[in-house]
């Protein structure tokens, strides 16, 4: 939800204003590394924590967690 992670992060919102496909190339290039929340339906850290199989997978590669979820 690029309206909600440009609202979320202000250095985000400085840095590209109203411009959501930035936010969104953003997001895919730096924010799921990041820890970013992308959207308010969606948190990776609370969803690494619920799952011990992804954690052990995974690790600190939050990437994989989105890419997990969204697929």
């Amino acid at each position: 939800d690029a309206k909600y992670y440009l609202n979320r992060y202000s250095d985000l919102k400085s840095a590209f204003g109203n411009d959501y496909a930035a936010a969104l190339k953003h997001f895919v290039e730096y924010g799921m590394r990041e820890g970013r929340q992308g959207s308010a339906e969606f948190n990776v850290n609370a969803y690494r924590v619920r799952y011990a199989d992804l954690n052990a997978a995974y690790g600190d590669d939050l990437k994989s967690y989105y890419l997990h979820y969204i697929l």
